[in-house]
């Protein structure tokens, strides 16, 4: 069968590669080269692209690389890839992307276990290589060291891991508690189901124990029950029925309703005859009365005489005052009410009058003022009219001139001044401008005070407004004159009558209390006469003896009430004896049904602890399968790290890497584990050719020897398992090597793709070594083939391929 290989890869507008891109793939070893940026790990971007949908060492981060795609400027772009034949069978023949800045739509080439199997073993980017590198620098170690999240990618172990760490709870009872909550549930659930069983039981015994309590009570109490059989409850007796039997035996109820009522209305009929007026001792109802007309007649003589005068000065007062009180309302405080509001309404007139005098001797003050002040402000407005300007303006102009006067000659008239004799004509004029400024000054000082009295006069002029608002007019002074003498004469006549106002209280008093004592009176005589004879009614019905076989009649109604109280208590005793007996036997028949629902529910819960202790032990059946698997499990791991250490892995790795370091004396290698279980934890050390472990590879190799260490890593990574795939592509892989190593590596490519058929997709950056590895890797029998392309711009920024294919052509010159 023909091993199918990448046939063309076609990229457009993808990264640094602008414009369209034809890529030849149909070689057996295909060569890239392009200096730094020209975009060779881009060719190989989108070959990765179109193989798995994605970039691997980008993906890591998220999906967020796949908005950045697109080449700057451009609207979108695609990559095509075609192969020879489907590499299994039912497999595809290519794959696609079309991707923008907000499109990444892809059609991978190889399925998803594929596509990771390409990433991890037949793909090697400049990053993954740098990976490798840190691992050997970095010195952590553990289950989460990068060299063994490394390995465990690498190996597939994270299922394994996963599995046992999901088990690990498993091994004991805190952590499954912690993982399940249902479990700690479940072990809270039978604890409390096994409390409430034992408090339940604890619960019936005190019930029984108060039941039988109550059971006495409640035969003690039916035994002091009046009944024509004695009643008892025996475990025989029905309890619905003795209830219905004490519910039913109600005579001592309807008894009691009716001691109640007599009880009511003889208390209704006592308390009648205790508010009866009091008799005294004469209980002469007729001189009652005539006292009553003695006083009426006094208040008559006193009401026409001098109680008329007192409500003729009230009537007087009313019509000033509506709310005065009458003689009616009592004389005397009549009286006092109407002199209070004399007195109060003499005083108010008084006062508004002084005010009223106030203030028009006020405004008689403030007009004087300000008719002094006006004629000041004239007086003082023509001097200084008469005299500012000129003063002012001479002196300005004599100021002016002085300037200009040179020698004894006027600059004004010019006249001689010295022939005056009376000194310079400098100095003449300096005094007569000293003059004028002395009587600028007189004038300033006049106008202060024109100033001064012009705010005392804007002061009297508000205080005269204010002062008019105080006044009275005319009419209303005679009113308040008028009103002050006519309050001050009722004043004296009011505190004249306080005398007789006294004595017409007295008297209408006493007509009062002479009426009243007739009243009573007539009220007592029509009272006794009609409740006696209910009195004597009740008495009879209650004792079985007349009112008139008793001392009195309070007597007789004492008696009534004692014979009542001692029957109504006599009936109340057998009612609270027939309730109590009935509570106890309501409560009695709770007690029994409690005990029957304590009984149920413990049988409910028995049956639920039963599926809860039934489900705990499948809970710890569960745990021994989940112990014996994840014992198994970590025995498989251990069996995988370890077979793939000694037989597979560090075999190959280290045949690789003594091929392309043949004079180095450390050899580097996976430290085998050091039990059969536990976690993985990857280490690397160091052998000496002798076999003796040395160091870790970080501390013991140059750094070409590193870079020689981590690429013959991946390729062992290639070989140690079945290629489900004859590709293998490498980014820039030679880094820090010298001459030897290269050579090696070059010889190792021409095994990978002349011995064991791998087509090699391999991008340099350095002239020499393309130029080198072309020769070497040119085609050495027929049907071999190599490709070498060069990735370079042209004038416009966009990218191109130079292909150059390469044939297999027989030597003649040796052959001849």
């Amino acid at each position: 069968m023909t091993v199918p290989r990448l046939k063309t890869l076609v990229i457009e507008n993808f990264r640094s590669l602008r414009g369209k891109v034809v890529i030849p793939l149909d070689a057996q070893v295909v060569l890239v080269h392009g200096s730094n940026g020209m975009g060779k790990t881009s060719v190989l971007s989108a070959l990765e692209l179109a193989l798995t949908g994605k970039i691997a060492h980008l993906a890591s981060d998220g999906d967020g690389y796949q908005s950045y795609l697109t080449t700057l400027e451009t609207d979108g772009g695609s990559i095509e890839l075609t192969t020879t034949g489907a590499y299994k069978p039912g497999g595809n023949v290519g794959g696609s992307l079309d991707f923008s800045d907000i499109k990444f739509e892809p059609t991978a080439l190889l399925d998803a276990a594929d596509a990771r199997f390409f990433s991890e073993r037949c793909y090697l980017p400049q990053a993954t290589l740098g990976r490798l590198l840190e691992i050997y620098d970095d010195q952590k170690t553990g289950t989460t060291s990068p060299l063994t999240l490394f390995v465990k990618e690498l190996l597939g172990l994270h299922p394994l891991d996963a599995l046992v760490d999901g088990l690990y709870p498993a091994f004991n009872v805190a952590r499954v508690r912690n993982l399940v909550p249902a479990y700690r549930q479940l072990e809270t659930l039978r604890a409390s189901l096994q409390n409430e069983t034992r408090a339940n039981v604890q619960s019936i015994t005190s019930v029984t124990d108060a039941s039988a309590r109550r059971l006495a009570t409640l035969n003690a109490t039916l035994a002091q029950i009046p009944a024509t059989a004695p009643l008892v409850v025996t475990g025989a007796i029905k309890l619905e029925a003795l209830r219905r039997v004490l519910e039913t035996a109600r005579d001592e109820d309807r008894m009691l309703v009716d001691l109640s009522r007599v009880r009511s209305e003889l208390k209704a009929l006592t308390e009648q005859w205790r508010n009866l007026p009091a008799e005294d001792a004469s209980h002469d109802r007729a001189g009652k009365e005539r006292a009553e007309q003695s006083a009426a007649e006094a208040l008559s003589t006193w009401r026409v005489g001098k109680g008329h005068a007192l409500e003729a000065v009230l009537t007087e007062l009313g019509a000033s005052f509506a709310d005065l009180l009458s003689i009616d309302d009592g004389p005397e405080e009549a009286r006092s009410a109407a002199l209070r509001r004399a007195e109060a309404e003499v005083t108010r007139c008084t006062t508004l009058l002084a005010s009223a005098k106030t203030a028009t001797d006020r405004r008689n003050a403030l007009e004087t003022i300000i008719q002094r002040a006006t004629a000041r402000i004239e007086e003082l407005n023509r001097a200084l009219s008469a005299g500012v300007e000129d003063a002012k303006s001479l002196a300005n102009a004599l100021a002016g001139i002085a300037p200009h006067v040179a020698g004894e000659t006027c600059p004004v008239c010019d006249r001689n001044f010295g022939e005056l004799d009376q000194g310079p004509l400098s100095a003449h004029i300096a005094a007569k401008i000293a003059s004028l400024t002395s009587e600028a000054g007189r004038l300033q000082s006049l106008a202060n005070e024109r100033a001064e009295e012009s705010s005392r006069l804007s002061v009297a002029q508000r205080d005269l407004l204010s002062a008019k608002g105080g006044q009275l007019g005319a009419e209303d002074q005679a009113d308040l004159t008028v009103r002050s003498a006519q309050m001050a004469s009722a004043v004296q006549q009011l505190k004249a009558m306080a005398d007789d106002a006294a004595q017409g209280t007295i008297l209408i008093a006493n007509a009062a209390a002479a009426r009243d004592a007739v009243s009573l009176a007539r009220r007592r005589d029509e009272l006794s006469t009609s409740i006696l004879p209910e009195i004597d009614t009740v008495v009879a019905r209650t004792t079985a003896r007349q009112v008139n076989s008793f001392d009195g009649v309070t007597t007789a109604l004492a008696e009534a009430e004692r014979v009542l109280a001692q029957q109504i208590v006599a009936a109340e005793g057998v009612t609270t004896l027939r309730i109590r007996a009935l509570s106890e036997l309501e409560l009695y028949a709770k007690d029994l049904n409690q005990i029957a629902d304590l009984k149920a529910a413990n049988a409910l819960i028995a049956a639920r602890l039963t599926v809860v202790e039934k489900a705990d032990v499948e809970i710890g059946d569960f745990r021994a399968h989940a112990k014996k698997f994840a014992d198994s499990a970590d025995k498989v791991r251990s069996d995988i790290v370890k077979a793939v250490f000694n037989t597979s892995l560090n075999a190959v790795w280290r045949d690789l890497f003594v091929r392309l370091a043949p004079f180095e004396q450390f050899v580097p290698t996976f430290k085998l584990p050091a039990s059969d279980s536990g976690k993985v934890e990857a280490v690397l050390e160091t052998l000496h050719r002798s076999g003796k472990a040395s160091g870790s590879p970080g501390a013991m190799l140059s750094q070409g020897n590193l870079n020689t260490a981590a690429l013959t890593l991946f390729l062992a990574l290639h070989l140690s398992v079945p290629s489900r795939m004859p590709w293998l592509v490498l980014d820039d892989p030679v880094q820090s090597m010298d001459d030897v190593h290269i050579a090696q590596f070059a010889a190792l490519l021409r095994t990978f793709s002349k011995g064991m058929g791998r087509q090699l997709v391999v991008a340099v950056h350095e002239r020499a070594l393309f130029d080198y590895l072309t020769l070497e890797l040119s085609p050495a029998f027929p049907g071999d083939s190599l490709i070498s392309i060069e990735i370079t711009r042209n004038f416009d920024g966009d990218a191109v391929a130079t292909p150059q294919a390469l044939s297999y052509e027989e030597d003649r010159a040796i052959a001849a």
